[in-house]
């Protein structure tokens, strides 16, 4: 289950690990997201060196490293509690090859150094989302792999629409629209792979429920420990149907060659 490596979890509870290792990480739109980032990470190539950019609990970086066990991988981000928890689970793990730094990504020094970078829901978080943008660029490897992941301006339910969440804190936009997102990295010097929606109007209705409970910032953890479970089923059962126009947009780019 997606992560489920937070079982081992320093901060946590017996009971709360004991619910991780069954459940994965309750978070839905996490499960949801996930749906769509791990068949794009699944494509590339083996690489040798994988950023992890703005990581969080790590959930994604411990997934790369057991992935891609050859590999380097580093998640980065600002919040120094996740990262010391992170270093934990990992030295638990036994993932050699997984490491993290408490670091801006803004912060990033190195050009042409990774293979690999993934970044989820971060540049919402931006007033300079387009030099984040250029920063990935040249942190990259000749022709190396950007994994994005944004939400779209609006969310849509069967054919309702209302602007995305701008009440999770730090959002400084409700999102992207995809013709947007797509100029942004053209301009930046990408060539786009795949550009999708995800987030059908089933998984958008069963994460505005999870955002009731827990307004973005894990509250409320018993009664969303209750209704997680019921959530995630129901996501799982209704994954088969279209995004169509979706609530979110998964990206896969590459680093234009002599670029």
């Amino acid at each position: 289950m997606i992560g489920s490596e937070h079982r081992k979890n320093p901060s946590f509870t017996f009971f709360e690990k004991a619910y991780i290792a069954f459940f994965g990480y309750p978070a839905l739109g996490l499960h949801i997201r996930a749906k769509a980032i791990i068949p794009l990470i699944k494509q590339c190539r083996e690489p040798e060196n994988i950023l992890d950019a703005g990581c969080g609990n790590g959930v994604f970086t411990f997934y790369l490293a057991q992935y891609f066990n050859n590999a380097s991988v580093l998640g980065i981000d600002i919040e120094n509690k996740k990262i010391n928890n992170n270093k934990i689970i990992a030295q638990r793990l036994n993932l050699s090859n997984c490491s993290f730094n408490h670091m801006n990504v803004f912060d990033i020094a190195q050009e042409s150094k990774f293979d690999l970078i993934l970044s989820t829901d971060n540049l919402e978080h931006l007033e300079n989302d387009k030099d984040l943008l250029n920063l990935f660029h040249k942190a990259l490897t000749q022709e190396g792999i950007l994994i994005l992941h944004v939400p779209h301006t609006t969310r849509h339910v069967f054919g309702w629409k209302r602007q995305n969440f701008m009440e999770i804190e730090g959002h400084v936009r409700p999102g992207y629209g995809k013709e947007e997102i797509k100029k942004m990295l053209e301009e930046t010097g990408f060539d786009l792979k795949t550009i999708k929606y995800n987030y059908n109007s089933f998984e958008t209705l069963f994460n505005d429920i999870s955002f009731l409970i827990t307004g973005g910032r894990e509250k409320n953890k018993a009664i969303y420990s209750v209704v997680f479970p019921f959530l995630l089923l129901a996501s799982k059962i209704f994954s088969w149907w279209p995004a169509g126009i979706g609530s979110g947009i998964v990206i896969k780019a590459q680093k234009k060659y002599g670029l």
